[in-house]
């Protein structure tokens, strides 16, 4: 439980034309005075969704290119169509702050159409379960700090292989919209690779920063093949490394109906001093 007060109207962000004007829950955990990718991730995907179209469409790829952390500051949201067309549309987006990329982004939009698939081709799979609360809070270490940690509930499945963790925000994304289908994976796809680290967090107790490397991901892919449903959204996180500096995840994301999609990251290692532990290297959504 949060130590913070905090309104259950409290938005992530206010909205003024093409401004967003992010609040203290975008914080994230790395360096002061930045936004959480979780919630550069909500800002690429609410652009994508707030493009207007004469037809209804539905945000089948979204790709998000992190190029710097974003400032908790005021940010500029660019969208144009590159590609358009009645079945399919490609937009790009750029979000700036202080006339400095921060984001660049490329959203697939199809048209909604009925077009019925054979039961062989739909997810034959068990439908995962929403586990219990956790006995202990996962952020209760940094109750005290602002930040993204604040906007979420997290539940994790630690007896599912690989584990599943479950994302559900509790705020308003803006003052008049609280999430859509899009805007709830988008959140929640940014903790990918992380979710095998904070399992075994969960499972010993410790975090693992005994490793002699650390990964960011400076890009998130989304493949949607429906909107989730409902308020939860879980990911199963499939993760490959090697030696030379870089790994790879894939997240298969479900809502409690069964599979959505999925979310891919390309994750960038770094030599981590394992005498000195800095803030640089706290564990995720610290």
């Amino acid at each position: 439980m949060s130590s913070l007060p905090l309104s259950p109207d409290q938005p992530i962000f206010q909205q003024d034309g093409d401004l967003l004007i992010p609040s203290a829950l975008t914080s994230g955990p790395w360096y002061p005075g930045t936004q959480h990718g979780s919630a550069m991730l909500l800002m690429a995907a609410l652009a994508a969704e707030q493009h207007p179209s004469d037809i209804p469409r539905q945000v089948t790829r979204l790709t998000v290119d992190m190029m710097k952390a974003a400032p908790v500051a005021p940010v500029q949201l660019h969208t144009e169509v590159r590609k358009g067309g009645r079945n399919m549309e490609v937009l790009d987006i750029s979000i700036r702050a202080g006339g400095e990329e921060c984001v660049r982004a490329s959203a697939l939009r199809y048209r909604v159409a009925d077009v019925p698939v054979a039961s062989r081709m739909k997810f034959q799979g068990e439908v995962p379960r929403l586990p219990e609360p956790l006995p202990d809070d996962l952020f209760s270490h940094a109750a005290k700090r602002e930040g993204f940690h604040h906007a979420i509930d997290v539940r994790m499945d630690v007896e599912a292989r690989p584990a599943i963790m479950w994302f559900r925000l509790k705020q308003p994304v803006l003052p008049t919209l609280f999430a859509t289908p899009l805007l709830r994976v988008a959140l929640a796809a940014d903790w990918t690779y992380s979710i095998p680290s904070i399992a075994d967090r969960v499972m010993t107790g410790q975090w693992t920063m005994n490793l002699p490397y650390f990964g960011i991901n400076p890009d998130t892919t989304l493949n949607l093949h429906r909107p989730p449903e409902g308020e939860w959204i879980g990911i199963q996180t499939h993760a490959t490394y090697d030696d030379l500096g870089t790994g790879t995840v894939m997240g298969q994301i479900f809502d409690l109906a069964g599979p959505v999609g999925f979310s891919t990251q390309s994750i960038l290692l770094r030599n981590r001093d394992l005498g000195a532990q800095s803030q640089k290297q706290m564990p995720k959504g610290a």
